[in-house]
This record gives structure tokens, C-alpha cells and sequence, in this order.
């Protein structure tokens, strides 16, 4: 081990500290600090860390230590006791099917576009108890070509003509792809023919059967929804997907919603209904 007993640098002595005479009057401070002209006794370097805490203090630290993992590992034990006790059930998932009708509105707006025409007010005008008094306009932003497309779709569209019942206004207009159920002037808007078959569903339950609590009839309802905006190319992968589970009908071998937006999304283009299967189109043509 080094010491050094000798500084590096000598320098002058300005005020002589070993004169016994010069007396030095020091405050009373809470903290004292040391004198650093005053010569080390003791190097830090020769302190054991066992100095600086009591044995005795260790000592305990280390006991309580202990009891502390006894306490743990006791509570781990009763644990694993009662758990052996719980039994788990099969968890059974209700169906979420709706029981009761929302209320209907008395008047509604759909903005709608020509090449995305909603086939499915034939399947709701045909079973609805409701009377619906259908009126329709055709905004500017249609070309002159695709008028004869929609006059075509509203040649069979029968509606109440006493003018009494449920209003429902029809508007073409070649703004965005997405259809708009607008119930009123205030309200957000429900955008896309999926979201509004399953608002529909809500108010008629028995024409359109939609279990909320599906997530396989969900998911075939966004396959649905992709099939109505993805180009030509990409509808044979999304048609082989969404009959993937198919032998009657798309979802659980029965009539649901599924069959009326795949219907919907199928009937805007004739070449994609020449790829699906033809028992299923024939039952959907009987029930639309």
C-alpha cells in the first residue's frame, strides 16, 4: 500500500495554524466539517465497510429477511389450496339476438350512389310490416349515363302510395361510395351499407337476423364491406373467403344478415355473380 506523506506542491504559509498563541473561534453549526489543513490520522481507504454498520444490525436485517420469505412462501401454499377448490365451468355465450325492435323513425334519408345501389330495400319493402312511403332525387353530379341505371332500380321498387306511413328519401348523388343513413339533420350520419343492414337489423329483427354476439358473422359482415370497395382483381379472394364455411347459407348454415349485404355488395357488379354459387344466388333471388 502507498501513502503519501508529502505534498506535491509546497506552498507559502500565509497564516501559521501550529502557533499555540493564534486562537481560531469556530461557529456552532448543526453540521461540522473537517478541518481540511489538520493531517489525516486515518486513511478512507483503511475503513472496513463492517465499521461503518453494527453486526448486530445486519443480523437482524437477515432474520427479518428470512420471516418475510417464510410468509410468502406460506401465502403461495394456501393458494394453490383453495385454487384446487375452484371448479371451472364451461363458460356458455348467450345469444345476443335482438329481441325487441328499436323504435323506427318516422322519416330518414339515404344518400346513395349509382354504382352502389342499395338492393336491399327489396328484401325490407317486401316483409316489413310498415307502410313506406319511398320518394326519391337525383342529384347533378350524376352523369346522364347512369340515370337509366337508376330509373331501372326504381322501376320495382314498390312503395306506399297513400303517402302515409314511414317517409324515406332517396338521393343519388356521385359525392362518395359509401351510402349515408341520415335519421336526422342533427345526428351523426351511419356510413356503408353493412353499418346501416346492421342498424335495419335492430329495427327489424325478424327480416334481418343478426346475432351481435357472432364474431364469425362479423367477420364475414367486414368481408362483405371489402367486397364492396376493393377493384375486380381482389374480388375472387374475398368471394372465396366469404364462402368458405358455405352450404345453404354463408353464416352457420341459415338465413342471416350475412346473405343480404353479400347479396348487396355481389349484385353491383353481373361479373361477380358469375363466380358465386348458384344454389345460393336462386335462394337469395326467392327471398329478395
Amino acid at each position: 500500500m502507498f501513502i503519501a506523506t508529502r505534498r506535491m506542491y509546497h506552498m507559502k504559509n500565509i497564516i501559521s495554524h501550529d502557533d499555540n498563541k493564534l486562537l481560531l473561534s469556530l461557529p456552532n453549526c448543526m453540521y461540522r466539517t473537517k478541518n481540511v489543513m489538520e493531517f489525516e490520522k486515518e486513511q478512507d481507504i483503511d475503513i472496513n465497510i463492517i465499521q461503518q454498520v453494527p453486526h448486530k444490525t445486519m443480523t437482524e436485517l437477515e432474520e427479518r429477511q428470512d420471516m418475510l420469505l417464510k410468509k410468502l412462501d406460506f401465502l403461495y401454499d394456501r393458494i394453490k389450496t383453495i385454487s384446487s377448490y375452484c371448479k371451472i365451468n364451461e363458460v356458455t355465450i348467450k345469444s345476443n339476438t335482438v329481441s325487441s325492435a328499436m323504435t323506427v323513425p318516422e322519416e330518414t334519408v339515404l344518400v346513395v350512389s349509382p354504382d352502389n345501389l342499395p338492393w336491399f330495400l327489396y328484401r325490407i319493402l317486401a316483409k316489413t310490416p310498415f307502410s313506406l312511403n319511398i320518394t326519391w332525387h337525383i342529384h347533378s353530379s350524376v352523369p346522364k349515363e347512369k340515370v337509366s341505371k337508376i330509373t331501372e332500380f326504381l322501376k320495382n321498387l314498390n312503395s306506399n302510395k297513400n303517402g302515409t306511413g314511414i317517409n324515406v328519401r332517396l338521393i343519388f348523388k356521385c359525392v362518395s361510395a359509401d351510402s349515408e343513413l341520415r335519421l336526422s339533420s342533427l345526428a351523426v350520419p351511419i356510413v356503408g351499407n353493412v353499418n346501416i343492414l346492421r342498424y335495419l337489423s335492430y329495427v327489424y329483427p325478424d327480416i334481418l337476423p343478426y346475432n351481435q354476439g357472432d364474431f364469425n358473422m362479423d367477420g364475414f359482415l367486414d368481408i362483405c364491406h371489402k367486397l364492396e370497395r376493393s377493384p375486380e382483381k381482389h374480388k375472387a379472394d374475398l368471394i372465396n373467403k366469404l364462402f368458405s364455411q358455405y352450404t345453404t347459407w354463408i353464416c352457420n348454415n341459415q338465413f342471416s344478415i350475412v346473405d343480404v349485404a353479400a347479396y348487396n355488395a355481389m349484385k353491383q357488379s353481373n361479373n361477380v355473380l358469375k363466380s358465386v354459387p348458384k344454389m345460393w344466388l336462386e335462394n337469395c333471388l326467392k327471398i329478395m
